[in-house]
């Protein structure tokens, strides 16, 4: 993993995040303040971005790449549109990592760590976490939605195995 700053100088990458559905409704001039808590990390095919059962402060955002998503050794999903997000849930709840996520191809993604947004200044850190919350909010509720319909598959499924 090679990471270094974000650059908000760097056009190829701003209007890669302005294209991201969590952001695209922001001015620049916002996406550019809540990346002052972010850098940019190039994985290489086969890395490990994030290790199931482990504790850490970031949620990421996908730039290009794939990644494979795992669950006790059991391919369960795949990152590979961007602004996909990951990472969200043990920031929200402090919570052991629930899944491992490793790259499939090589892959850049935004790391925004919950430690330095904690440290821009009082506006920039409450307007940062606003942002944050709403993409946590889209992100979960895509979830929920997609949890819900294998749940009422499951559900179907088991009903026409009992008659």
């Amino acid at each position: 993993m090679r990471e270094v700053p974000f650059d908000p100088a760097n056009d190829d990458i701003m209007e890669r995040l302005k294209s991201v559905p969590a952001f695209d409704s922001l001015p620049e001039s916002h996406i550019r303040e809540a990346m002052r808590a972010a850098s940019i990390r190039r994985y290489e095919a086969g890395e490990t971005i994030i290790q199931e059962g482990e504790f850490d402060n970031q949620v990421f955002f996908l730039i290009f790449g794939q990644l494979k998503i795992t669950v006790q050794d059991t391919e369960v999903g795949q990152l590979k549109r961007l602004g996909d997000v990951f990472g969200e849930m043990g920031i929200i709840d402090g919570s052991p990592r629930s899944a491992t996520i490793t790259t499939e191809k090589t892959s850049l993604v935004i790391s925004l760590d919950d430690t330095a947004i904690g440290s821009l200044g009082e506006t920039s850190k409450i307007f940062t976490q606003a942002v944050m919350y709403r993409v946590f909010a889209e992100v979960l509720a895509v979830r929920l939605r997609g949890a819900n319909q294998k749940i009422t598959e499951m559900q179907t499924e088991l009903n026409e195995l009992k008659e």
